[in-house]
């Protein structure tokens, strides 16, 4: 996968199939998304194009957005990234996000990003598509320039998995609640963390990283190429009370399989 930073260091490619969004987590949805766009690129000869946004734009829009002040990612630009490539896209832009950035109308982002820089051959979007300065943005409207700057575009329908429709606001509401098992369920994989081992504590790589609500966990801690199951005691910190395996200091990627209880037994 080619990771363009910089919509100044895009290099155009060959009949582009195009989605934009932020893709928190890269979840079961979004890879379902992922695999439509890889084959409609396939079946014009194509590339699979994702627009993303560094940061996330609910961290640069917090003053504006009640919900924004309290947000948590679920993914790093690394984790965003390693998790994309496993999905087989072709091309990630990753376009600086500011307030600047956040101001630039539909109309104008479709003409000037997607029609004259980008070349989009072909949209995807989701079902609850709109992007655009205030989100104003929709299906609808994108299939209406796509008719007039001659570019097809598909709507992608909304996902269920285990009867509950997937998203990146439903996964961190599981999360918050510490049900980390059905998170999991959605996401594809294990919610993870990265940190630094220091005095029995985990101390995060990324300070805006989600943690999961209060509680016992069964977590896998990973260091280097080895890794342990251990209990990890979650409140404002994250604490392995019962590992001594770990250096101080050492680097750590950490897996949340389920919650056990909530309190000390």
């Amino acid at each position: 996968m080619e990771v363009v930073w910089g919509l100044e260091n895009w290099k155009p490619v060959k009949n582009p199939v195009v989605t934009v969004g932020s893709f928190d987590g890269v979840h079961a949805a979004h890879k379902r998304i992922i695999g439509l766009l890889k084959r409609e690129a396939e079946s014009v000869k194509g590339s699979s194009v994702l627009i993303t946004f560094s940061p996330h734009p609910r961290l640069v829009l917090h003053s504006f957005d009640r919900y924004a002040r309290n947000f948590g990612l679920l993914s790093t630009d690394s984790e965003k990234i390693e998790l994309l490539a496993k999905a087989g896209l072709d091309v990630l832009v990753i376009v600086r996000f500011d307030e600047d950035f956040s101001k630039i109308g539909y109309a104008d982002f479709i003409e000037n990003i997607l029609v004259k820089k980008i070349g989009v051959h072909k949209m995807v979007v989701g079902y609850n598509h709109n992007f655009g300065h205030n989100r104003e943005g929709s299906y609808e409207q994108m299939s209406e320039y796509g008719r007039r700057y001659g570019f097809s575009v598909e709507e992608f329908p909304e996902q269920v998995v285990q009867e509950q429709h997937v998203s990146s606001t439903r996964i961190r509401q599981l999360l918050e609640e510490g049900n980390v098992a059905q998170a999991n369920e959605l996401l594809g994989y294990a919610y993870g963390l990265a940190g630094v081992f220091r005095n029995g504590l985990c101390q995060l790589s990324e300070p805006h990283k989600l943690l999961p609500g209060p509680g016992f966990y069964l977590v896998k801690v990973k260091n280097g190429q080895k890794y342990n199951f251990t209990v990890g005691h979650l409140d404002r910190q994250l604490a392995f009370p019962d590992l001594h395996t770990l250096c101080e200091g050492e680097a750590i990627k950490l897996s949340f399989i389920k919650r056990l209880h909530l309190y000390s037994e």
